[in-house]
């Protein structure tokens, strides 16, 4: 991950939005700063939320490439939609949480004024996330896709296990017979792999993630490779049907013999950051880690007595 700097001029501001949460206020507050700066505001035209009715509505492909911002408003799938709009052009997204976690979320509502106000003054950084590409080997040919959280290949229920063996650098690792493998970026850590025990990895870390679902035997770790490293993930024949999602969206079914090859993409998805909290802050606040009874109401990290190296 880097940290680059803010784009010379914000003259086109990109909104994309959650289709069920209700926007009104953001859009209050968007639309005035908009106005404000002189600049144009622009979506998508299968939102067109009443609220921004008077934004020019752009097709996907012209979005990002107009934008200089993009405002995603909702959850993470709603900023993960706004990424992959935006990666491919180079185009920075300042999240706005609705959802319930939001950990790639920069402020809250309540915050979106002094945010958008602290944007316009260029006081904020740009981070750089890793996005996997993703090339599925079928033979139907090659299907490429591009994943800032996960790619997750699971078993078609009702077909058995799914058997799939994994190889880093053409050297293969292990072979497991599970429900399924989730490869994952250093943002997803916090997700779907924290969820079946597997690290939390700062953003910082450039690698990938590789966690068997439900694995018939011992080994259940996270296998974590350079991000350099070329990974593929092999349906063998004895496999059942396997269903592969990119995001949380559902891309296709793969059968054995076919071949998934994860590699770095060339477009990081970059997003606002506003220095106001860490990736530590945000992680400790939105997974709510309490401090043990032991340590009765201590609100601060006393200085370590002992001497420093």
């Amino acid at each position: 991950m880097s940290i680059g700097s803010p784009p010379k001029s914000l003259n086109t501001v990109g909104v994309v939005t959650h289709p069920r949460r209700n926007c009104d206020e953001l859009f209050t507050a968007i639309v005035g700063w908009v106005r404000a700066r002189g600049a144009r505001l622009i979506g998508l035209p299968e939102e067109a939320p009443a609220g921004v009715s008077h934004a020019d509505q752009l097709p996907g492909e012209d979005f990002a490439s107009t934008a200089d911002l993009v405002i995603a408003a909702g959850g993470d799938g709603t900023i993960l939609r706004a990424l992959a709009l935006a990666a491919p052009a180079g185009i920075p997204v300042l999240g706005v949480n609705l959802g319930r976690l939001g950990f790639l979320a920069e402020v809250d509502p309540p915050e979106l004024g002094r945010a958008l106000e602290a944007v316009g003054a260029g006081e904020y950084r740009v981070e750089e996330r890793l996005a996997l590409e993703c090339t599925l080997h079928t033979d139907d040919g090659p299907t490429t896709v591009r994943a800032f959280n996960d790619l997750v290949a699971w078993r078609t229920p009702g077909f058995g296990q799914a058997a799939l063996a994994v190889s880093v650098g053409g050297e293969l690792f292990a072979r497991y017979a599970a429900d399924g493998i989730i490869v994952a970026t250093p943002t997803e850590s916090t997700a779907y792999t924290l969820s079946v025990g597997g690290p939390i990895v700062s953003p910082v870390v450039d690698a990938i993630l590789v966690t068997p679902l439900a694995p018939h035997g011992l080994f259940n770790r996270t296998l974590t490779i350079a991000a350099a490293e070329l990974l593929e993930i092999d349906v063998l024949g004895e496999s059942a049907p396997v269903v592969v999602e990119r995001d949380g969206a559902r891309e296709r079914e793969l059968t054995p013999g076919t071949r998934i090859a994860v590699r770095r993409s060339d477009a990081p998805g970059l997003l606002v950051r506003l220095g106001w909290t860490s990736f530590y802050g945000r992680a400790r606040r939105k997974l709510q880690l309490a401090d043990p009874i032991e340590l009765g109401n201590t609100r601060e990290v006393k200085d370590n007595p002992r001497p420093r190296a």
